[in-house]
């Protein structure tokens, strides 16, 4: 085969990549994974892996500004560009009633289990994003809760929302959950290894609820609640949550 005609026959196979029917999805899809190496390189963990970024709140705002950016605001744009309302990717109340049930039981079970695994020693190197800071006073500590709110929220629309909605909405909700089960997964890579492994049943079982309940609403308390409650947790242990 010529050069020429194996050059024809591999565009015709990248071709073959994006079907016309669902060519918006296969656009989503390009999207969310150069934004998702992006927010790997920018905001987590990357930041601390590759320039030993400290602990201080500079540098965890900094890598909420990212996330806002890279999980937020740019997938909302390719949202718009090929006509996927919001409200078809989670951002609404659904099913309120068995979200916020669903919800609470995963505060109770979350809570405690936080509580006994924040003795990690890479967790306790890894966490409060923003240091001895957060645990300075009552008002430094409902600052944190309300900046990493917003971490959690754009984490939970990228992954619970668009991700597993656009999937879901070609393929079936099993293929959504699963897909974007592996890649929240692997964007915790670098971090300590009982986070990661954590992160498998996490986010299977945050998609579920999310299909469940056609919202990301519920996914996103619990994953609040466990972020803030490692942090109070790994500053109580360490002496430095609301010293006198």
């Amino acid at each position: 085969m010529s050069p020429l005609r194996a050059a024809r026959v591999l565009w015709g196979d990248l071709a073959a990549l994006l079907p016309g029917p669902r060519t918006r999805v296969w656009f989503v899809l390009l999207g969310a994974l150069l934004l998702q190496i992006g927010f790997w390189y920018l905001a987590s963990p990357g930041p601390t892996l590759l320039r030993f970024a400290p602990r201080d709140l500079p540098h965890a705002l900094q890598s909420i500004l990212w996330s806002l950016a890279l999980l937020v605001a740019l997938p909302a744009l390719l949202l718009a560009a090929v006509g996927v309302p919001l409200s078809s990717v989670g951002v609404r109340l659904g099913d309120a009633r068995y979200g916020l049930a669903v919800a609470a039981v995963g505060v109770i079970v979350a809570v405690p289990l936080m509580a006994l695994g924040s003795g990690d020693a890479g967790l306790q190197a890894t966490y409060p994003w923003a240091g001895a800071w957060v645990g300075r006073s009552w008002g430094t500590l409902a600052t944190w809760v309300a900046l990493y709110a917003l971490y959690y929220l754009a984490f939970e629309f990228f992954y619970r929302g668009v991700l597993q909605n656009v999937v879901a909405e070609a393929w079936g909700d099993s293929q959504g959950i699963w897909l974007q089960t592996v890649a929240s997964t692997l964007v915790h890579l670098g971090k300590p290894m009982t986070e990661v492994l954590a992160a498998v049943p996490a986010g299977l079982l945050f998609g579920v609820v999310a299909a469940r309940s056609r919202s990301i609403l519920p996914s996103f308390l619990v994953h609040l609640v466990i972020g803030v409650s490692i942090d109070v947790f790994v500053l109580a242990h360490q002496g430095l949550l609301l010293p006198r």
